[in-house]
C-alpha cells in the first residue's frame, strides 16, 4: 500500500509542479509578445510560450506514465479496474492542465496540415516534444534513485531495466495496433469538434480509458510518438528501429488516415488561416 500512496504522491507532485511551471511561462513569455506576434501564432499564443507549454506538458504526461507504469507493472494495483480508473482520472487530469498543448508529434503535423501552425515553430514542436520525453526518461530514473518506496528502491537497483511491451506475433501486427489506436482517437476528435470542451475531455478521456483495455497488453497502447520514446525506447527486447516503425511509422499514418477520411474541410481551413494571417498583416 505504501508504495501506491507513494507512486500516487509522485504523480500528484509532477502535475502540481508543471502546472506552477505553466503559469510562470505564461507570466514571463506572454507579455513580451505583440498583438501582431500573438496573431501569426495561430493560437493566440506567442510562439515561444507555446514551446514552453509543449515542454512541460510533454515532460508532465511522460513523467505521469512512467510512474504509473512501474505501479502497473508490480502487481500493486488489485485486478485491471482499479488501472482503468486510474488511467481515465489522470486522462482527465491531463486535458484539464494541458491547454492548447498537444504533447504528441503528430498532432503537430496535423496542425501544420491544416494550416494551423508554420512549418519552423511545427519542427520546434516536434523537437521539443522529443526533448521533453528524453528528459522524463532521465528524471523518472533519479526520481526512482532516491528510493521513497521499496517499488522505486527494486526497480532502481535493478538500473531501471524493462521489457518489450511488444506482444504481438509480428511487427506489423504491432504497427496496426498503434495504427488502430490513433485513427480511432483521430475519428473521435474530429467527431466530436462541435462539442463543448467539457463534453469533449470526458469522451475523450473514455475513448483513451477502453484503448489502454483494448491493446494494452498487445502494445502498451501509447499511439504517441514522444510518450512512446520515453518510455519504451530504452526497453530490452526490440531494436530502436523495430520501436521506430511500430510506435513512431504506425500512429503518424494512422493518424493521417483519419485526416484524409474525415477532415473534409482541411483545404479548406489551410486557406482560410492563410487569408487570415494576410488580413492581420495588412492591418499592421
Amino acid at each position: 500500500m505504501d508504495d501506491v500512496l507513494v507512486s500516487f504522491a509522485t504523480v500528484a507532485g509532477t502535475v502540481v509542479v508543471c502546472q506552477a511551471l505553466r503559469r510562470m511561462a505564461r507570466a514571463m513569455l506572454q507579455p513580451r509578445r505583440s498583438p501582431r506576434q500573438l496573431r501569426r501564432s495561430g493560437q493566440g499564443q506567442a510562439p515561444s510560450l507555446e514551446l514552453a507549454a509543449e515542454l512541460i506538458s510533454t515532460l508532465q504526461l511522460c513523467l505521469c506514465t512512467h510512474e504509473l507504469c512501474l505501479l502497473g507493472l508490480s502487481g500493486a494495483l488489485p485486478g485491471s479496474v482499479p488501472a482503468l480508473v486510474i488511467v481515465y482520472l489522470i486522462t482527465l487530469v491531463h486535458i484539464s492542465t494541458f491547454g492548447n498543448a498537444t504533447c504528441n508529434p503528430v498532432s503537430s503535423l496535423e496542425q501544420y496540415l491544416c494550416g494551423h501552425c508554420g512549418s519552423l515553430l511545427t519542427l520546434s514542436k516536434v523537437l521539443v516534444q522529443l526533448t521533453a520525453a528524453s528528459v522524463a526518461r532521465s528524471l523518472s530514473q533519479l526520481i526512482w534513485a532516491l528510493h521513497m518506496s521499496d517499488l522505486h528502491k527494486h526497480h532502481s537497483q535493478r538500473q531501471c531495466k524493462c521489457t518489450s511491451a511488444l506482444n504481438t506475433s509480428t511487427l506489423n501486427s504491432g504497427m496496426f495496433v498503434e495504427f488502430a489506436c490513433a485513427f480511432i482517437v483521430r475519428a473521435v476528435l474530429f467527431r466530436l469538434r462541435h462539442h463543448s470542451a467539457r463534453s469533449k475531455m470526458y469522451q475523450i478521456a473514455g475513448v483513451v480509458t477502453f484503448l489502454v483495455f483494448a491493446a494494452g497488453n498487445l502494445t502498451g497502447a501509447m499511439f504517441n510518438p514522444a510518450l512512446a520514446y520515453s518510455v519504451l525506447f530504452n526497453c530490452e527486447g526490440n531494436t530502436f528501429l523495430e520501436y521506430a516503425f511500430v510506435y513512431w511509422l504506425g500512429p503518424l499514418m494512422g493518424a493521417l488516415t483519419a485526416v484524409l477520411l474525415f477532415d473534409k474541410k482541411m483545404a479548406y481551413c489551410r486557406s482560410k488561416a492563410t487569408r487570415t494571417q494576410q488580413h492581420a498583416e495588412k492591418q499592421d
